[in-house]
């Protein structure tokens, strides 16, 4: 009788827990956080101390990450000024990103980014914050689902439903306008400061913004 109620007494606990998102972080996504974090720091940096890799470690209570509190999926990931100034200008993969499939608002902002390499192909990303860093192409955030490369208006190209990207204060080139314009899911843009003309964006584009940021130069 004594361990049918001590199985029942934890069986309880353990729904409780599933139901608060008690459980933690999911190891996938902890170890993606923790690759991130080591991407940031390399070659010697400090930063983002509290994302520890001692074994059961939550990520869901580090600093900075944020987790649905039903599915204990990362679902914000504040970065903005992480990166130490003293180790300047660098590039970061995107898809140290990738294994985060429920992220929403990602913010990167004012970390010296010279460029984002390769996909960010998050299907659930709506927020991305670039401000301040050294960017001058947009990332990519569309994944080819056609075979055939080689015939452009046969692909189809798979992207995240963006409603808010933040480019203010980077070093954009013209071309970026292009990239920009396949977005047709924004609703806010800033690209002050960034090099770009808002009239030229805004002529013969598909984009159907509801309201902006400040946009222009």
């Amino acid at each position: 009788m004594k361990r049918l109620i001590w199985c029942m007494w934890w069986t309880w606990a353990l729904l409780v827990l599933m139901g608060s998102g008690g459980m933690g972080c999911l190891e996938e996504e902890r170890n993606a956080l923790l690759g991130i974090k080591a991407a940031f720091n390399s070659p010697n940096g400090s930063s983002l101390s509290s994302w520890s890799d001692d074994y059961g470690s939550n990520c869901c209570g580090w600093k900075r990450v944020v987790c649905d509190n039903a599915t204990s999926r990362v679902a914000r990931l504040y970065l903005n000024n992480t990166r130490d100034l003293d180790l300047g200008a660098w590039v970061i993969k995107a898809s140290l990103f990738l294994p985060l499939e429920e992220l929403q608002v990602l913010d990167l902002s004012e970390n010296h980014l010279s460029d984002l390499n390769e996909t960010l192909h998050l299907k659930k990303l709506k927020r991305l914050y670039l401000s301040n860093n050294f960017l001058q192409q947009i990332p990519a955030l569309y994944k080819q689902t056609s075979m055939e490369a080689q015939n452009l208006s046969s692909n189809q190209l798979e992207g995240p439903n963006l409603e808010v990207l933040d480019l203010l204060g980077n070093t954009l080139a013209n071309d970026a306008l292009l990239d920009i314009a396949r977005i047709t899911s924004l609703k806010a843009l800033d690209i002050k400061f960034g090099g770009l003309s808002a009239s030229t964006l805004m002529e013969g584009t598909p984009m159907k913004m509801h309201s902006f940021f400040t946009i222009g130069n």
